[in-house]
């Protein structure tokens, strides 16, 4: 099976990690993946890429294309011709994109509800990342499948953690909590994170917050294996890795309800729900600073195995609805 990979490239380093991770795993499965990558802003710049995919599709035959976010599934739909098209929903895609405040300006609604129309009544095969963003499909006629991003279980695993703390260079007598997005990012909510952790050093905590984001994949089981806790003060997220990745390196979490956060740390000891002001966050931390010293660290990695996170097991599962495609578009 030939598929091809429609998605941004804007990145400058090629396909989003989540996604190269995903393209791998099928090919380790057998399957021939190709990567079509979309460069440009906004609307406009993404129309151009039409023509180009359009132009790239008549010289290269596949049985499929999978597209993964947003404008980069509307290009492929527009390009496709008689190829069957997955497209995979990410998040913010189908959430919106909302500011420090919370609030969504009038620009990113005319995407949301662009994101949405495609989504209910053009595409015809869809993979979102939880149930909420299932649910707001509902008036979907084709198949709308729930599949999260798998981890990569050999790449993240937990170290010891006076290790990790000497390869970083952090002080191992002061509890460190890691943000593992860009902070300008305004929909990660860093601010929030921030205020709590300066509430609990005005309350004598020795504590550390550390953004940690263009690192290499290879390197971040360091910052989870040293780190206390992932905080994770987001206004939305579809399925955020992270959680994933913690998970695999048994780092106990604390989070807003958020994506299937909740639900896949659901009764999980040393994963912390969070309320959105600095003072109900900074409790929550606390939480996660005793659950350290008393018990130390997760049991992730039981849990990727109950939900069946591993990206061998989700590839498997991305195959059989490649071949369910397939076999539709032919009847």
């Amino acid at each position: 099976m030939r598929v091809l990979f429609v998605s941004s490239g804007n990145r400058g380093k090629g396909l989003n990690p989540i996604i190269q991770l995903q393209a791998k795993s099928l090919e380790e499965k057998g399957v021939e993946i190709d990567r079509f990558l979309i460069f440009g802003n906004g609307i406009r710049g993404y129309f151009f890429n039409i023509f180009k995919l359009r132009k790239h599709l008549k010289k290269h035959s596949y049985d499929l294309i999978h597209a993964h976010f947003g404008f980069s599934c509307i290009v492929a739909q527009l390009a496709k011709g008689r190829l069957p098209l997955l497209v995979t929903l990410m998040g913010t895609d189908v959430l919106g994109l909302k500011d420090l405040k919370g609030k969504m300006s009038f620009g990113n609604k005319i995407i949301l509800w662009i994101n949405h129309f495609f989504g209910i009544y053009v595409y015809k095969s869809v993979i979102v990342m939880n149930s909420s963003m299932k649910n707001m499909f509902w008036r979907r006629k084709g198949p709308t499948y729930i599949l999260s991003n798998g981890v990569d279980t050999t790449l993240f695993q937990e170290i010891p953690k006076a290790e990790a703390l000497n390869h970083l260079g952090w002080d191992p007598q002061i509890d460190h909590f890691i943000f593992m997005a860009k902070p300008n990012r305004p929909e990660k909510n860093y601010p929030l994170a921030l205020d709590a952790v300066k509430k609990l050093k005005e309350n004598g905590y020795p504590v550390e917050l550390h953004a940690v984001f263009q690192e290499k994949s290879e390197n971040l089981k360091y910052y989870f294996s040293a780190a206390t806790a992932l905080l994770i003060p987001s206004f939305h997220e579809g399925s955020p890795n992270v959680v994933k990745e913690a998970f695999a390196c048994n780092c106990p979490i604390v989070f807003t309800d958020v994506g299937d956060v909740a639900e896949n740390t659901a009764d999980l000891e040393g994963c912390f729900m969070a309320p959105y002001d600095p003072e109900g966050f900074s409790n929550e931390i606390i939480k996660a600073i005793e659950f350290g010293k008393n018990k130390g660290r997760i049991k992730g990695r039981e849990r990727i195995k109950k939900l069946n996170f591993d990206k061998e097991i989700v590839a498997e599962k991305i195959i059989q609805i490649y071949k369910e495609l397939s076999s539709n578009s032919l009847d």
